[in-house]
């Protein structure tokens, strides 16, 4: 097999390849490793050597697959799994310790009866490649397939997915803040390179600082040239879909534009603001909360969305831009920066205590505590927003301990509220 390419969490991009690779050839005298893993190596980087000549400045390389001799292992020869991250339709993530140079490793191990060898390599080829920018998920030059899957290695993540780490209210505002920032450089890059990611959402973006101020796009396993035509595909959430993808008939191609990425990214900072996702599915048709936001976005009433009003004038007007229902007229990820000074939370609303019913005053109350529970910036306003946060629930005879477990199935009620049933609503394109 390939040799995998070890790398510090803080290493530049620049820096990573150069060390990884003398690692690799150090890691080569010390361990028993056959021949064949090293002709693998030489195998990708031979191909890609081959194909640079023909490269174009509109994504270059990155569009031109290569032929790749990808060699048989069982994981377990040299990878001792210590534990399953995660399981999805196609493919299982296993946190692995290599044997030969004692190091842990993330194994991304995809079902071969589910996926073809030519929807590997591409898979792995993007995802290597894409791997120089900062704020995508590294992959390393390690490649081979077992008796049921294919395999190829990336760095861990050491907390988990956006979906693991987000509140049934939402993160602090200036948490978005950083993540959107980063986010928007590294789909910013993709479409630099005329390619679509095509399936942002939360699980798909994975964090490596608890205060949210290093995070990496991952999973480019439909990532697609811009223009290509695509067809839809089962298993991304409806919720996330653009309305151009939701209009189409089912089978139907059609053509994969940048502009559905900046729609998934609209929907990914809406639901890291509030914990939710504003609508069940984008069809003006059948959905009565995206009918409401199409009619106010196209300025056809002057009345906010209920589930809208509690976005400051200023960000309502970003919604308005990358939530655009004219594939046309919606903005790039990339403009997303410009409103990055300006406050994205109406302050009047998500702070204002009712002098209503306590039930009223509650609810307000909630919306607060979120914003405490979420607040990550230095130590002493976490202590302060836990002083806070106990007195305040006290008030009101709440339970004042948290159960981790009770949080996540919070989150996965929420989920299932959302999508009333995976056959029928989870759909892909």
């Amino acid at each position: 097999m390939c040799k995998y390419h070890q790398t510090k969490s803080t290493m530049k991009l620049s820096e990573t390849k150069l060390d990884t690779n003398q690692l690799s050839n150090r890691s080569s005298l010390k361990s028993n490793t056959p021949k064949r893993s090293d002709s693998c190596k030489l195998s990708y980087r031979n191909s890609v050597k081959s194909l640079k000549s023909n490269s174009n400045k509109d994504g270059g390389i990155l569009h031109q697959i290569p032929d790749l001799d990808v060699p048989y292992m069982e994981i377990n020869k040299e990878y001792d799994i210590l534990k399953n991250i995660a399981e999805g339709c196609f493919a299982k993530i296993y946190l692995v310790h290599h044997r030969p140079i004692k190091t842990n490793v993330v194994l991304k191990a995809i079902h071969t009866e589910l996926t073809s060898f030519k929807e590997f390599i591409k898979e792995f080829h993007y995802s290597y490649q894409l791997s120089h920018h900062p704020n995508i998920l590294s992959s390393y030059n390690v490649a081979f397939q077992s008796n049921d899957y294919f395999v190829f290695a990336q760095e861990y993540a050491p907390y988990g997915d956006l979906a693991a780490n987000l509140g049934p209210g939402g993160l602090h505002e200036s948490s978005v803040k950083s993540i959107a920032s980063q986010l928007s450089s590294a789909l910013g890059f993709m479409h630099s390179k005329s390619l679509v990611h095509r399936d942002i959402k939360l699980e798909n973006v994975l964090v490596f600082a608890l205060d949210f101020s290093r995070v990496k796009l991952c999973d480019f396993g439909a990532t697609t040239k811009e223009g290509t035509l695509v067809a839809k595909i089962k298993h991304t959430w409806k919720n996330f879909l653009p309305p151009e993808v939701i209009e189409s008939v089912k089978h139907e191609r059609f053509i994969c534009r940048t502009s559905a990425d900046s729609w998934q990214f609209g929907i990914m900072l809406y639901s890291l603001l509030t914990g939710n996702v504003p609508w069940r599915k984008a069809d003006w048709v059948n959905d009565a909360k995206y009918a409401a936001f199409k009619k106010y976005e196209e300025r056809k009433t002057t009345k906010i969305p209920e589930n809208f009003s509690k976005f400051s004038p200023r960000f309502l007007r970003a919604f308005r831009k990358i939530l655009c229902h004219n594939t046309e007229d919606r903005a790039k990820v990339t403009e997303v920066m410009k409103y990055m000074k300006d406050k994205w939370m109406d302050s009047k609303i998500t702070t204002s205590k009712s002098t209503g019913n306590i039930l009223g005053q509650a609810a307000s109350d909630q919306d607060s505590i979120c914003v405490y529970l979420n607040n990550r910036e230095s130590k002493n306003s976490l202590d302060e927003n836990k002083t806070r946060l106990r007195r305040l629930m006290s008030t009101y005879c709440l339970e004042t301990s948290l159960d981790q477990n009770v949080v996540k199935k919070r989150i996965w009620e929420w989920i299932l509220s959302c999508e009333e049933g995976h056959g029928d609503d989870v759909e892909g394109y």
